[in-house]
């Protein structure tokens, strides 16, 4: 073996000077190891021992609400019950008074089931009618400072299906009924009112034991 040279492995005596690239792969794995150490000491913060310390983690979660508008009668206090006016052929008048609970502006409306007083049971014979119409006065009434709004319509604009326009024809709707620009919370003074003069109509009202109408209020919130 004398004289003879050893020889090394290629992989073994081949050495180079590192290259730029070999720079940059080395600084991106030098950055990830970093922002990897960064990561799990982020998470360490966040882990309470016993007997440690921390020994305890404070969370601050933040929670919010609102309340939002509402419209309602109060209590035993919408307005119902009935009248008996007597003869449809005179005057009448009628108060129905009613309290609400709005936290918030909003609107009445009113719907007549038969757009005046009907008497169903009869048919007309010609130059006769079976309906008497009427009046209906709204009147809402607000909380201090608030004030008062009311209007009036005919029984003939109040049913659903009729084509005429009134100020506080139902459904109520946020667009739709007479609107009190503000609050009114268990004030008295709110009223829906049913009055006539003596009929006058062009037609002779029928004869007939019962002349009737419903009238149905309803409430909705108006931002």
């Amino acid at each position: 073996m004398a004289g003879k040279q050893q020889t090394l492995p290629r992989a073994v005596r081949t050495q180079r000077k590192p290259s730029y690239k070999d720079w940059l792969l080395g600084g991106s794995l030098l950055a990830g190891m970093i922002l990897a150490a960064s990561v799990t000491e982020s998470r360490a913060q966040v882990t309470a021992y016993a007997g440690g310390s921390p020994s305890n983690i404070v969370l601050s979660i933040p929670v919010t609400a609102s309340v939002g508008g509402r419209c309602g009668f109060s209590p035993g206090m919408a307005p119902s019950g009935s009248t008996d006016v007597g003869e449809v052929n005179n005057a009448f008048s009628a108060d129905f008074p009613f309290t609400l609970q709005c936290t918030v502006p909003f609107r009445a409306a009113v719907v007549s089931s038969n757009g005046g007083l009907l008497a169903s049971s009869v048919t007309p014979a010609t130059g006769y009618t079976n309906l008497a119409p009427y009046l209906v006065d709204l009147n809402l009434v607000g909380d201090a400072g608030v004030g008062s709004v009311s209007a009036t319509c005919d029984t003939g604009d109040l049913k659903s299906t009729s084509g005429a326009t009134c100020g506080f024809k139902g459904p109520a709707s946020a667009s739709q009924g007479l609107r009190l620009n503000g609050a009114s919370y268990d004030v008295s003074g709110s009223y829906l009112r049913v009055h006539r003069a003596a009929y006058a109509g062009a037609q002779i009202l029928a004869a007939a034991n019962t002349y009737s109408d419903s009238l149905t209020v309803t409430l909705s919130v108006s931002p």
